[in-house]
């Protein structure tokens, strides 16, 4: 179901504040995608969803979690955990794309995950 949504919402262009095709920033992919796909309501902020649901191990991570950075020091980010630490999300200089966790950028930057539960 995750890759369904990346073949919908790759290369949209990052927009902050922006919830279309024609632009879309990382919380705003995530309410959506939870919205439209789960037919489950989220926060539209990061910070909010953030606090939504169980706390997750970044080892204990499946399909569907929201996974949480610090890249900046007031700037926080959120993706969607897809598989072999693969994770969907808005990237401000690419658009939506899908990154891994494991790379040396989002792996310095990971803070935190959370599971929410699918109505």
């Amino acid at each position: 179901m995750l890759y369904r949504e990346y073949e919908t919402w790759r290369g949209a262009p990052y927009r902050l504040g922006g919830l279309s095709e024609r632009g879309v920033d990382c919380s705003g992919l995530v309410y959506l995608t939870f919205r439209d796909a789960f037919a489950t309501p989220l926060p539209r902020t990061t910070r909010k969803q953030s606090t939504k649901g169980e706390p997750v191990s970044r080892h204990a991570l499946q399909s569907g979690d929201l996974v949480f950075f610090q890249t900046g020091v007031n700037t926080r980010h959120v993706g969607i955990y897809i598989e072999q630490n693969k994770f969907l999300h808005a990237s401000t200089s690419r658009g939506v794309m899908v990154s891994y966790l494991t790379s040396d950028y989002w792996d310095a930057r990971f803070t935190h995950a959370r599971r929410i539960p699918i109505q």
